[in-house]
């Protein structure tokens, strides 16, 4: 028997698998930019709603009709309103974890890979002082839980917003259940509700990390409908004073909490690595770097604290 639509109207059979994505794709082009980014929305959502992995879906031939239209469904969704196919389904894969998102934090994003892999050359390299590392607006906790157990030390996670720290609390124990069942090492970490830095003591920490708000007010009314209208404003755009007095404080902040030779590892906006270099530079940090991310923007600033 056929399965009403998710409007209540004509039936919907069993599918072609390949033919369901096909016509996804022609659907979701514009919501995703261009062909290739909405074939891989298509599958993405085919794959969600199947159970399956995504790199499976080319051994699937039939789709019942009952998936039909909860594919159909999302898919609908999608172009309708522009929610993001990560907040969709419900997670988004991160430096080889599997995090669950969705309204309460941001999408977490390729070029921000580039902050936890600065970490772990650092740690591998031997350069951090003793103490944990501080992810300052942890979000879902994809900068943490990805450095958590890889770095030899414990990972602290700071957040302002209550929602944000319940969504990084769920992603802690589907990290730790997951590496459970693979034999892979876990650390400890720990979660906070705070504004900024300011709870921690004077010189107890090894690294602060960050993918701060650094977009402005400005840019925010341009962003794509996808981010403008689902993903949380106050995680993307910084407050008052814009990025640049953002920048100062966590600037300032971090210096405070470091211990000596701690760093500063943090995602910086397009445009904005020259501007916090030259920052950090003035207030006495050293060994300052920029690393471009794969589009060949500079993406990543870190810097060690500046001596007393």
């Amino acid at each position: 028997m056929a399965a009403p639509d998710a409007a209540g109207g004509r039936a919907v059979g069993a599918a072609d698998a390949d033919d369901l994505l096909a016509a996804a794709t022609r659907r979701l082009r514009d919501r995703a930019g261009d062909r290739a980014g909405a074939r891989l929305e298509s599958e993405v959502l085919l794959a969600s709603v199947l159970g399956v992995e995504r790199a499976r879906l080319p051994g699937v031939r039939r789709v019942s009709p009952e998936d039909v239209a909860r594919f159909e469904a999302l898919v609908e969704e999608r172009v309708r309103t522009a929610r993001p196919v990560a907040y969709l389904v419900g997670r988004r894969g991160f430096h080889e974890l599997d995090l669950a998102v969705d309204e309460r934090v941001l999408v977490p994003r390729p070029e921000t890979e580039h902050v936890v892999e600065a970490v772990l050359r650092l740690a591998a390299e031997g350069r951090l002082p003793p103490g944990p590392v501080v992810d300052r607006g942890t979000g879902s906790g994809a900068i943490a839980l990805a450095l958590r157990g890889r770095v030899g030390r414990p990972v602290l996670a700071l957040d302002l917003s209550a929602g944000a720290l319940e969504v990084a609390a769920d992603n802690g124990r589907r990290v730790t259940a997951a590496r459970a069942r693979d034999g892979a090492p876990d650390g400890t970490w720990g979660l906070v509700r705070a504004d900024g830095l300011g709870v921690l003591a004077d010189g107890s920490v090894a690294v602060v990390v960050a993918n701060p708000p650094y977009v402005t007010a400005a840019e925010h009314a341009a962003l794509p409908d996808d981010v403008r209208l689902h993903e949380p404003r106050e995680a993307l755009v910084a407050g008052e004073g814009g990025p640049d007095a953002m920048y100062r404080r966590l600037a300032r902040e971090a210096a405070r909490v470091l211990r000596p030779g701690g760093w500063l590892v943090t995602e910086v906006g397009a445009g904005q690595a020259g501007g916090l270099t030259d920052l950090l530079a003035d207030a006495g940090w050293t060994e300052l770097a920029v690393d471009d991310d794969l589009a060949g923007i500079p993406r990543v600033v870190r810097g060690r604290r500046p001596a007393d």
